[in-house]
């Protein structure tokens, strides 16, 4: 997830997030009257007066309640938070605090990532870690590491707690602020199986299709995309005849299951785990449940797999699984070949590939499509994904893109949709040349250029929605290609 004003740096004026020192607050300061109201507006700021901060789950609330009240404004909660706190302060939607708390401590109490103990010259030592924790944020900002900072520093109960209530019962509100853009997902801990890209990811797999009469489970691989990886190679060397009458799903943490044909696909593609062969109980309940929601509605003939024991528990979802137990190499690969040789395996590879290419469009766009109506027409390096005979998709070696077809039929369903001022040169669309974005937008994800009701071209979003409504400057669309232009 991003930071929730989603611009750091300049912004009203402010550097955000920040801390800021009470000897020079740069605006007006309040009124006893003024502090009494639970909010207090001053211009582009909007200051929480009363909240409980003895009630993480109360406290959550007025910040989501606030930060979505007003969306285009900075929100300052002052007296409250020392440097341990800061991170989960701003990731819950917080841009402004101040340094009351560490002043109060004097010379004798020094804040540290481990709390706070008695010392000598502690004012400046606090100060000095102040400005190292707002330093780490800010590269973390700027390298897309907020969430790695946000788990790894929540030392404090507070801190562990608000981040563990907003996981699992502030969804809906973090959910709003999701960014799609690819990048590097580092889950180190038990906390990022919570993390909200990956818990999306799980949603947004549970009503993908079935895509063959049988299943093979298999573990995943430390190189992205697996199929590149030195394991799955050796194990597509030894079941390559059988591979047009099997589904494959990886199995892995923290997505938990991982169709095939999403594995080149964000997150599928960039999340990174310390590899050590043992899993956390939280994982393996996670990852239970996720297969148990994925696998009720399909109906395999066999159930083959290669599994760890660790990872292997979800194989008591299904009766007369067999497999091997253990790590993918050349001996398990053998193994499971002669297995899956022994049951005469056979599929249709083009009725497959037609419902992976249905759940590639369910995943990236929300559309739910007839694989009956979808085919595929190869030129030379690039494949075609036709619907009802015209071309929908393009795949090359750099991925997939939308084309014009499929632009218009998310029109229809009122899905993806930027709607654009007019044409514009170059392959960036700027904010000012945006009229409106469709509820279900967020950065990162493909997007169908709209003027006068008409599909014009494509792109990838940078904002959403709610960014709209304050965001007047900047990009609003990149990688853009206009239809009569390059279609």
């Amino acid at each position: 997830m991003r930071y929730l004003a989603r611009r750091y740096g300049e912004f009203f004026g402010f550097k955000i997030p920040d801390v800021l020192s009470t000897d020079h607050l740069p605006f007006k300061q309040q009124g006893l009257e003024t502090r009494k109201n639970t909010i207090y507006q001053n211009e582009g700021i909007v200051v929480i007066n009363r909240i409980n901060k003895l009630n993480a789950r109360e406290m959550i609330r007025t910040v989501s309640e606030t930060r979505l009240q007003f969306p285009d404004k900075l929100i300052y909660l002052p007296a409250f938070g020392l440097p341990n706190d800061y991170p989960v302060l701003f990731y819950m939607g917080i841009d402004l605090l101040d340094d009351s708390p560490i002043r109060l401590l004097g010379e004798n109490k020094c804040v540290s990532e481990f709390g706070i103990y008695e010392g000598q010259d502690c004012a400046a030592k606090n100060q000095a870690e102040k400005k190292r924790i707002l330093e780490l944020i800010d590269l973390a900002l700027r390298h897309n590491r907020f969430r790695e900072i946000v788990e790894n520093h929540s030392f404090s109960n507070f801190s562990k707690e608000a981040l563990r209530i907003m996981d699992m019962e502030f969804y809906a509100y973090v959910e709003k602020f999701m960014d799609f853009r690819p990048k590097s997902i580092m889950a180190t801990n038990v906390e990022g199986v919570y993390r909200p890209e990956i818990v999306n990811y799980r949603k947004r797999i549970q009503n993908l299709k079935q895509t063959s009469d049988n299943l093979l489970l298999i573990p995943c691989s430390a190189v992205k995309p697996y199929s590149q990886s030195k394991t799955h190679r050796i194990l597509h060397s030894f079941i390559h005849p059988y591979l047009s009458g099997i589904q494959e799903v990886i199995v892995t943490s923290p997505l938990g299951l991982v169709p095939r044909e999403l594995e080149s696909l964000f997150p599928a593609m960039y999340y990174d785990i310390p590899v050590t062969g043992h899993w956390f109980e939280e994982e393996k309940r996670i990852l239970y449940d996720i297969s148990r929601e994925y696998f009720k509605d399909k109906k395999y003939s066999n159930v083959f797999y290669i599994l760890p024991s660790q990872e292997g528990e979800i194989l008591n979802l299904f009766d007369g699984a067999e497999g091997v137990t253990g790590s993918i190499n050349f001996e398990n690969s053998e193994r499971l070949s002669k297995i899956l040789n022994s049951h005469k395996l056979a599929g249709n590879r083009g009725r497959k590939e037609s419902l992976e290419y249905s759940n590639i469009l369910k995943f990236l766009y929300d559309l739910d499509l007839d694989p009956e109506h979808l085919s595929q027409r190869k030129e030379g390096n690039r494949r075609f994904v036709l619907f009802d005979g015209l071309p929908i998709l393009i795949k090359t070696s750099s991925g997939i893109r939308m084309m014009k077809s499929l632009g218009e039929i998310l029109i229809a369903e009122g899905k993806r949709i930027v709607e654009t001022e007019g044409i514009f040169r170059g392959d960036n669309l700027f904010i000012p040349g945006i009229k409106k974005i469709s509820e279900d937008v967020k950065p990162g994800m493909e997007v169908a250029l709209v003027k006068d009701g008409m599909v014009v071209g494509r792109g990838i979003s940078q904002i959403s929605t709610i960014d709209l409504a304050f965001e007047k400057k900047g990009i609003g669309v990149n990688e853009v290609a206009y239809f009569d232009r390059t279609d």
